[in-house]
């Protein structure tokens, strides 16, 4: 743990709370309001060793001075447990626990997204499939994507049909999951999120990957789930889907992505998607781009496709921010 000066005032109260003992601060989460609870157990359940000198700094500071030490064994999840347990109602206090728990969670995939894609895969390749799924589902689309590739190619497709059918998922299979990667990864984090799957999330991390290998996948799936597979291609969102973009949103587009990056992703584009494009831009700069593309020699398919993710990112930034619309391909409009 941190020195004193470090310390968040949450923090510095779990660890008071716990040497104050649990009748103490039984009584004392008695006049806090749940947020309040919540986050001083968040950081209880955090402590797993307590330094002694630490302590006695944290006590100067809220006592100016103590005698003795009322230590306590065991973690600060249990102790947590116990004393809100006595505090409310077990109704009240099975609520908390889980907000607490579910904050707690937060923080493993979140722990995930810091290793590299070989890392992770060499972590989670021999779980089951379902396993792999749930995990890819709650992490970065784009690492999803990397880790997915790196997956034997006789799982990739089985993955992603569980990812498509997931729901939301209970805490207690979280924290199992957690359990199993615990000692592969206990210098990564300790919890997890929840995230519902469906077609929309695998839709998402195929629009992340290299186009054979989305392909490669979805023909897969095709072969014993052709509904499932059109579900995905469905929530799919791919270059080619920049003409369903009204003219004020490709405008607002072409804003964001550089000319060498449109310039490359044009490369493969059908002529009326090149069109709507030359068509909001200035007179100008469009006979500019179509100059450049006709000097312009081959270059790797790889090249195109990635300028093309990069420039579908961006669309899905916008999407978020609400400054673009895209007509949904089920016939609805969108925000995206």
């Amino acid at each position: 743990m941190a020195d004193r000066q470090t310390l968040s005032g949450a923090e510095k109260a779990a660890l008071f709370l716990m040497v104050m003992g649990e009748e103490f601060t039984t009584n004392v989460f008695k006049h806090l309001d749940e947020k309040e609870v919540k986050a001083i157990g968040e950081e209880m359940t955090r402590i797993k060793n307590i330094n002694p000198k630490l302590i006695s700094s944290v006590l100067n500071e809220f006592i100016g001075a103590i005698n003795g030490n009322n230590m306590l064994g065991g973690s600060g999840g249990r102790f947590f447990e116990r004393t809100v347990s006595k505090a409310f109602t077990p109704n009240k206090a099975d609520t908390l626990l889980n907000k607490v728990e579910s904050g707690n969670n937060a923080a493993f995939f979140e722990k995930l997204e810091s290793l590299s894609p070989e890392m992770l895969v060499n972590f989670i390749s021999s779980e089951h499939p379902q396993t792999i799924a749930l995990i890819l589902s709650n992490i970065d689309n784009d690492l999803a994507a990397k880790v997915l590739k790196l997956l034997p190619e006789n799982i990739q497709s089985d993955v992603i049909i569980r990812i498509a059918r997931l729901d939301t998922v209970p805490n207690d299979i979280i924290v199992e999951i957690q359990k199993i990667l615990a000692d592969q990864v206990s210098s990564v984090g300790e919890a997890g999120t929840k995230r519902s799957g469906g077609p929309e999330a695998a839709a998402e991390i195929l629009n992340q990957v290299d186009r054979q290998t989305e392909r490669s996948i979805l023909e897969k799936i095709e072969e014993d789930e052709e509904e499932l597979a059109e579900e995905i291609r469905q929530s799919m969102f791919i270059f080619e889907d920049l003409i369903q973009l009204d003219d004020r949103s490709i405008r607002a587009l072409l804003k964001e992505v550089g000319n060498d990056e449109l310039l490359l992703a044009m490369k493969t584009a059908s002529e009326s998607l090149k069109d709507r494009i030359f068509g909001n831009l200035s007179q100008r700069a469009a006979e500019m781009l179509k100059e450049d593309m006709e000097v312009m020699g081959p270059v790797k398919l790889v090249e195109v496709e990635q300028a093309q993710q990069m420039i579908i990112k961006t669309v899905r930034r916008l999407e978020e921010e609400g400054k673009i619309v895209v007509g949904g391909k089920g016939g609805d409009d969108i925000v995206v």
